[in-house]
């Protein structure tokens, strides 16, 4: 269509779904836009294609459709040949935190270069770990300013302008230990401004493609920049935007509030001074950091391993979510996110994981019963709707299985409570045999009225196998369903599978508000 009208297109492979350089961004109309065939698909899990880019070649449009095409030129072909992740952002609302020394220039150029960095990275140290211990991630180092984001695939905004503001509150109280080092030793002593935005940005990669990195851009990012500018002159270490104070006010000291233009944007903004936290008002909605305790660890399938840690008493989640790990007095601050495994009602916290050989899963590997990890307050998007469809399907690729095992046991459990829950179909889909996770338990569950389990193998079959055979297709959904479109979904697994088990389903018609996904972007 676009050729036909005149409009330049870069086709590269002629048109037969071969490359991605005819793929458009769609802005408008969707749905006028027919389901990827096959061609299409194949080439979107090569690619890791965002569910709003389409292949112009292979897209057939049904009415007005708005997008943009995103390979314009031969210098735009180069950068597709040779990045292999998905680039095209996304929007979320994050709250965002800005630090920054002040007068550093000074400090640097009258000492020596080794004493500057070594300063710098123990500031740094000490910094990152009051972000991360508060469920946040470091975006970036510019200079002797840090960036960081709380909030990314997560809702509840209250709780995450909370946790942002303790961590900018606790910066200014861990500042102290970095300054009694740099007073003894340098004469020094570091002075710090902290500005908090919350609002919508832009997730997406950045940079040459060799060294390109996930970061956020977009209004928000400058308005907490600003904000950090402005702690100076205002004479108070910690500034917020209205956006940020409308979601802590009611637990959160406020010093002065005014009007101030911010540099670089039009008109006055509001802005607060945050002087302390009530961390008693707090509690309720600060996501907390937990210490866990191992009991025992277990082989579920081949490579896979299970960990089962004793619950705190305030420990909560939701079935479906996720909790972030790291190890005590790590100074490397690594940390992995891992879904629970665990019901709602279970005294106990499980994860699982494989055995990928990296060092992180060495040294989980190598724990003994008694030993502690430190877990951030459970996350994540996925989880069990208050008001569910008349039937719930989950899909499983692999290790993926695992939030969904959480949420099956424990809408069994609300049944056996006499609560009102809809059937339940489960399909399971693994490469292997004995790579299945939960197979015993999944069968044992299934002998329940109401809760159906599909295994399906796509590589060797055991000389016995009587059951599904192949990837996840509409007929093997059909075959097991009466009325796929009045269902809701519910799927897990590495990026490729979710994104190829989506398109079945919205190639079945499914409506994408009734299909829920989490991805697992790896499993280093």
């Amino acid at each position: 269509t676009s050729l036909k009208n005149g409009l330049e297109h870069m086709h590269a492979c002629g048109g037969q779904a071969r490359c991605s350089t005819c793929r458009v961004l769609v802005l408008e109309g969707p749905e006028n836009l027919e389901p990827r065939n096959e061609s299409e698909r194949s080439l979107a899990r090569r690619r890791g294609l965002e569910n709003n880019v389409r292949l112009a070649c292979q897209t057939r449009p049904r009415g007005d459709v708005h997008v943009r095409r995103l390979v314009l030129d031969d210098q735009d072909y180069q950068a597709v040949r040779e990045r292999s992740v998905r680039t095209t952002g996304r929007e979320e609302t994050v709250a965002i935190l800005f630090s920054d020394i002040r007068s550093f220039t000074s400090f640097s150029e009258g000492n020596l270069p080794y004493d500057v960095i070594h300063l710098l990275n123990r500031y740094f140290e000490t910094m990152g770990e009051v972000v991360l211990a508060n469920g946040g991630i470091i975006d970036k180092y510019i200079g002797d300013g840090l960036m960081a984001s709380f909030g990314l695939k997560e809702s509840d905004a209250e709780s995450i302008c909370v946790r942002a503001v303790n961590a900018g509150l606790q910066m200014l109280q861990k500042l102290e230990e970095v300054n009694q080092y740099a007073r003894k030793h340098l004469d020094y002593e570091i002075r710090i401004g902290v500005g908090i935005h919350y609002g919508p940005v832009v997730v997406g990669e950045l940079g040459h493609h060799s060294n390109a990195a996930f970061t956020l851009i977009g209004d928000s990012v400058n308005m907490a920049a600003r904000l950090e500018s402005k702690t100076k002159k205002a004479g108070a270490p910690l500034l917020v935007s209205d956006a940020v104070y409308q979601n802590v006010k009611r637990c959160v000291e406020k010093g002065r509030t005014f009007r101030a233009p911010l540099k670089g944007k039009t008109g006055d903004f509001l802005v607060y001074e945050i002087k302390d936290l009530d961390r008693a008002k707090a509690c309720d909605i600060i996501d907390q950091v937990f210490m866990l305790t191992l009991d025992v660890t277990e082989v579920k399938a081949r490579g896979t391993f299970l960990f089962r840690f004793d619950r705190p008493q305030n420990f909560r989640f939701r079935a479906g979510q996720s909790i972030e790990i790291r190890f005590p007095r790590d100074s490397r601050t690594e940390s992995r996110t891992f879904s629970i495994a665990s019901a709602e009602q279970d005294p106990f916290v499980e994860i699982v994981t494989r055995d990928t050989g990296s060092d992180f899963k060495k040294r989980m590997l190598e724990m003994k019963p008694g030993d502690q990890v430190i877990a951030t307050a459970a996350g994540g998007l996925l989880n069990i709707p208050e008001k569910t469809a008349d039937s719930l399907v989950f899909l499983g690729a692999g290790i993926g299985i695992t939030p969904l095992y959480s949420m099956i046991r424990t809408l069994l459990a609300r049944r056996a409570r006499g609560e009102a829950v809809p059937d339940i179909l489960l399909i399971s889909s693994n490469r292997n045999y004995d790579s299945f996770l939960f197979h015993r338990e999944l069968l044992h569950l299934s002998q329940e009225p109401g809760f159906f389990y599909v295994p399906t193998l796509t590589g060797d079959l055991p000389g016995d196998w009587n059951e599904e055979v192949g990837r996840i297709t509409p007929e093997m959904l059909r075959r097991h369903m009466l009325e796929p479109e009045k269902a809701e979904y519910f799927l897990a697994g590495p990026p490729v599978a979710v994104q190829d088990l989506r398109d079945t389903l919205l190639s079945m018609g499914i409506v994408s508000g009734r299909v829920h996904t989490e991805e697992f972007y790896g499993y280093t």
